[in-house]
């Protein structure tokens, strides 16, 4: 299966990129093969983000699961997601249709990184991945502070989702430092390479969009409420300098409405994944409750 023609040549992973068609949408998802008969874990990248952002990690869990890493809707080269699709209800169902498309053995662990965290969640509570546990890394359950949202609230609003806006955002991101200047205040440090993904990313319109229509869409006190019926093995990381999901913020969130979740914090920013791919793979192949 060629990999679509609209990922760039140089795109992480992109020999494992294929088109999936599910629920109206047209993905853009890498599968890696695990082992005969393993079963499948599940990575959703944050706002913002593609599947570059765990393409570091794939060979670290292939011996293990067959992994499957899509492009969320309105995000990098998935397409046809129209704006008021943008949910987490909604997209949780959408990736459910997509998980049936693959025809892959069960999900067994699904990993989320921000708010692709709380769309774990959401998967779990509306039974879309029936046994699969949780990890994630810092779950985007809480208001952003509020100096990122001096900046990001602008955009989100009807006219700032509209499309000669976001190809103006779009022009003025792909042309300028504000790409560097927002990953540099996740509180984590990226290479050069780490970071270009990010700028070719926002310079496309569709996924300025859709990244900003998906936080708009965002509705945490529903999802929050919910999580008392939640019966799924979580373990959540959090990253002492994470700039976007404050601890302090967090973890009082964490302890009344996931407390029995395992909870662990490290020396790092909002992308910890991406700053340490190995320790952040070694997390996704452990038994929750196992040791550290």
């Amino acid at each position: 299966m060629s990999p679509p023609a609209r990922v760039p040549v140089d795109w992480p992973a992109r020999e494992l990129s294929r088109d999936v068609a599910a629920a109206g949408l047209n993905w853009h998802v890498q599968v890696a093969p695990g082992p005969p008969g393993a079963p499948t874990l599940l990575l959703l990248h944050g706002t913002g983000a593609s599947t570059h952002s765990f393409a570091p990690l794939l060979p670290l869990l292939v011996p293990h699961f067959t992994v499957v890493v899509p492009d969320l809707p309105g995000h990098g080269f998935t397409t046809g997601a129209p704006l008021q699709s943008l949910t987490l209800p909604r997209i949780s169902a959408a990736l459910g249709e997509l998980l049936k498309a693959l025809k892959l053995p069960p999900v067994q662990r699904i990993g989320g990184h921000s708010a692709g965290a709380a769309l774990a969640l959401r998967m779990a509570l509306d039974g879309l991945a029936p046994g699969a546990d949780i990890v994630g890394f810092n779950p985007s359950l809480v208001a952003m502070p509020a100096f990122y949202m001096q900046f990001i609230a602008p955009l989100i609003n009807p006219v700032a989702t509209s499309s000669p806006v976001a190809a103006l955002v779009a022009r003025i991101a792909g042309g300028s430092r504000l790409i560097d200047s927002l990953l540099g205040s996740t509180g984590s440090q990226l290479s050069t390479a780490q970071r270009q993904p990010y700028r070719r990313l926002f310079a496309m319109p569709a996924h300025v969009r859709g990244s900003v229509g998906f936080m708009a869409a965002a509705d945490l006190p529903v999802l929050l409420a919910d999580s008392a019926r939640l019966a799924t093995p979580c373990r959540f990381i959090l990253g002492e300098r994470d700039a976007w999901v404050l601890p302090r913020a967090l973890k009082p969130v964490l302890a009344r409405h996931y407390p029995k979740a395992e909870v662990q914090s490290w020396a790092g920013g909002h992308l910890l994944h991406e700053e340490d791919p190995p320790r952040a793979a070694a997390q996704l192949l452990a038994p929750i409750g196992s040791a550290r």
